[in-house]
């Protein structure tokens, strides 16, 4: 999670050690951003405080390195 200003940024990450078990972007998959998209909501509902932040969800997968960003709303 990242604040900046009135945005606030809500992130899963998904990385592997190697190629053997598949690329990183397969392990985020509609039901893996449905339980991500629960999870902020309930977690915002519990933080009334932050209402009116701009919330952004996303997810980013560790491929080789290098991170490849999908911008989940």
């Amino acid at each position: 999670m990242l604040r900046r200003g009135r945005q606030l940024v809500i992130c899963e990450v998904k990385a592997k050690t190697g190629d053997r078990h598949g690329d990183p972007l397969e392990m985020i998959d509609p039901e893996k951003l449905r339980r991500l998209e629960h999870a902020a909501e309930t977690w915002l509902a519990a933080h009334p405080e932050l209402d009116g932040l701009q919330v952004r969800l996303e997810a980013v997968a560790i491929r080789a390195g290098r991170l490849t960003r999908l911008s989940v709303s």
